[in-house]
């Protein structure tokens, strides 16, 4: 009976052989995929597997779904009729405390949406804003505010509704978008100590809404700048006075991440490997040496680097590694397992603890996920998050927030909006959660992030000239001040030294001035003065003994703004010595600087190069060049200021011309224009070395 069943195996395998061979394979029928108005591709044909992922014209999106999947049971994973829509933006339920028009079910790409506050109320933002080819509206949220508040008015996002209209320390609000929309930042805020909104500004969006590379360029590069920047400021006690010093003892790890699931692909892999090679050379042409850890997951978590080793802080073996790592080492790439990838980060920072507690808590982090954002397997990967908040010693709100930023990237249309947005960091003024549409997308928004014209917060950075360009768009951070008086107005110039201040000289103003006379105008919008600082030692009529009639020794004053400037390539500001803004601009991040190094750079030689603007006729500004003179060049300057017929009778010059200034003017090597005609003239170089004890005294 054993050699009967031995004998009849082969016959039952060549059977099944012959049933395999006739059975045809399973496949998908091809006719049932078309779009109307659209394009479609196909990843494997009709095969089981295959992916058919749709595209349409700019302001169109795929409907009802942008992706399906050729099933094992020969049947499309989403049997429907598609069709290219056009694309719509959130419409607004309600504006508070304003009146916005037209009022419409939908709003197409080109409609113009206008606000306007009621009366008593201030608004903020722009009063115009169009619904763009992407599904979302230009310009940020307006909002009509009484300044009641503790807090500014959160404003409402279009496309939701909002509980909560007290704005006090310890008021919530809360905050549902429409339905058929996804919501990125917090879904609740509240009032601060501190007179800040917790969290992030809430936005909707459909799910065929996208960030452009631009505005991840911009929205990105501004937050990581600002962790970055932090990272180089102290202050101390120098020349008996508080001001601030350039240091490099900042620590920062960068941990990114890339999803290599079955979704991504190797090709979109490979891209995203590039696009983090990109971001690496990016942040090396700024001296700046982060300790780098590339992790990849799938169904496993790999660590390409790690923290712990001695290349993480070499950027050119940390791109190397990431080029040797291939995709064919995920055995199994079907499952797609974030919480994995967050807890080698945890694991590495538990290490870093232990090797070197006294630096650790001092060190910032920051996290990019690359992913196809929805995880299968593995857990709510926000557990970890909380782990690593924990070990970094991040309480809610407090100052600790500054130690941590997680950057999500969601790439394509088939992401989980909650799960990337309830990973990603929540900060006010910041966005740390994007939607791209491709990886190609992301990669490109890499190359554009520091570029210098795309980090509107970097100071100092001119932009290019072109015939008959005005100086204040080619010098963004001209601010024009004007001061109404009974009968009159008059004007000066300033310059933007952050969002809410203006430097300009203190002569500008009568010494019993109002800060409620002074406007500012920055891009074409006013903006109203909350306070004025002049310099504690200025004092016009302080030197009439020595025959100096009026003196502008310690000539700054700072205007305080009611609301901050939005910075952009337009506007910008200043660099100020002393701080680490000036050191990225002189590219003296390497070693510490002080700001005698500032000094040594910037005022070089005995004849250095400067220039000023002069209002020459209304409206008018024009560039005038002047030569500094310093050490043996100085005390010329000051015999030929002494020939100018206010100053001859001056027994002593350097009571009018002080160390404070910077003397310019004379015959040698060159007739220079005069800088101090009135107050119509603005330099930008004179006193520049007080510029920082005057910013630091009004903190």
């Amino acid at each position: 009976m054993g050699d009967n069943r031995y004998k009849m195996s082969p016959l039952i395998l060549l059977s099944q052989i012959a049933l395999s061979i006739a059975a045809p394979a399973i496949q998908c029928d091809l006719s049932k995929i078309a779009i109307a108005g659209g394009a479609y591709n196909l990843t494997n044909g009709a095969n089981v597997g295959s992916k058919v992922v749709y595209t349409c014209p700019e302001g169109h999106y795929p409907h009802p779904f942008p992706s399906q999947e050729c099933l094992f049971n020969g049947q499309w994973s989403n049997a429907k009729e598609y069709q290219c829509r056009p694309v719509q933006c959130p419409r607004p339920f309600v504006f508070e405390n304003g009146e916005f028009y037209p009022r419409k079910a939908k709003y197409l790409v080109g409609d113009v949406l206008n606000f306007e506050c009621w009366e008593r109320f201030e608004m903020s933002g722009p009063e115009k804003r169009t619904c763009q080819a992407n599904g979302k509206w230009s310009g940020i949220d307006a909002k009509c505010d009484d300044k009641e508040g503790d807090c500014p008015d959160p404003g409402i996002p279009l496309g939701a509704t909002k509980v909560g209209t007290f704005y006090n320390i310890g008021i919530k609000v809360t905050y549902k978008c429409e339905k058929g929309l996804q919501m990125f930042g917090s879904k609740e805020r509240v009032c601060m100590e501190s007179k800040r909104w917790s969290g992030a500004e809430p936005s909707c969006r459909y799910w065929n809404t996208f960030d452009t590379p631009e505005e991840v360029a911009e929205n990105f590069a501004f937050s990581l700048y600002e962790t970055i920047e932090s990272l180089t400021l102290n202050t101390i006690d120098e020349w008996n006075r508080r001001t601030i010093r350039v240091t490099t003892g900042g620590l920062i790890n960068i941990f990114i991440i890339l999803d290599a699931s079955a979704n991504v692909g190797e090709d979109n892999f490979n891209i995203a490997k590039e696009a983090s090679e990109v971001f690496i050379e990016k942040m090396s042409s700024f001296d700046f040496t982060p300790r780098y850890s590339i992790i990849s997951y799938a169904t496993e978590a790999k660590p390409i680097i790690e923290l712990s080793e001695e290349e993480s802080i070499e950027a050119y073996q940390v791109v190397e590694r990431i080029n040797a790592f291939q995709y064919l080492e995920h055995r199994d790439t079907q499952g797609a397992n974030t919480k994995a990838a967050l807890t080698k980060v945890y694991e590495m920072l538990s290490l870093q603890n232990v090797r070197d507690p006294d630096t650790f808590l001092k060190t910032k982090n920051v996290i990019m996920l690359l992913t196809h954002g929805k995880r299968n397997m593995g857990g709510d990967p926000t557990v970890e998050v909380k782990r690593i908040r924990e070990i970094l010693n991040i309480k809610e709100d407090s100052e600790r927030e500054d130690y941590l930023d997680i950057y999500v990237f969601g790439l394509g249309h088939d992401i989980n909006h909650d799960e990337i947005n309830d990973i990603a960091s929540k900060k006010d003024l910041e966005k740390h959660v994007f939607h791209m549409e491709t990886v190609y997308s992301m990669k490109k928004a890499f190359e554009k992030m520091l570029d210098s014209v795309e980090i509107p917060q970097m100071c100092g950075l001119a932009n290019n000239p072109s015939i008959n360009e005005k100086a204040e768009v080619q010098f963004p951070w001209i601010a024009k001040i004007t001061i109404m008086r009974l009968g009159s107005q008059e004007t000066c110039k300033g310059s933007i030294i952050s969002r809410h201040f203006i430097l300009t000289a203190a002569q500008c103003f009568h010494l019993d001035e109002g800060f409620h006379t002074i406007s500012v105008e920055v891009g074409g919008r006013e903006y109203k003065a909350k306070n004025l600082h002049r310099h504690n030692k200025y004092n016009p009529a302080g030197k009439q003994d020595k025959k100096v009639e009026i003196s502008f020794d310690y000539d700054l004053a700072l205007i305080e703004l009611q609301t901050g400037i939005e910075f952009s390539t337009k506007i910008r500001p200043i660099c100020l010595p002393c701080t680490s803004g000036t050191s990225w601009a002189l590219r003296k991040i390497k070693k510490s600087v002080t700001c005698s190094d500032h000094e040594k750079e910037i005022l070089s030689s005995e004849l250095v190069k400067a220039m000023f603007f002069a209002e020459e006729s209304r409206n008018t500004l024009e560039r005038k060049d002047v030569l500094i003179k310093r050490g043996n060049k100085r005390q010329a300057c000051l015999d030929d200021t002494k020939k100018i017929d206010k100053f001859k009778d001056i027994p002593d010059i350097r009571d009018a011309v002080t160390d404070n200034f910077l003397c310019t003017g004379g015959m040698e090597p060159q007739v220079d224009p005069q800088t101090c005609n009135g107050k119509h003239s603005y330099s930008f170089v004179l006193e520049l070395t007080l510029v920082v004890f005057m910013t630091t005294t009004h903190q």
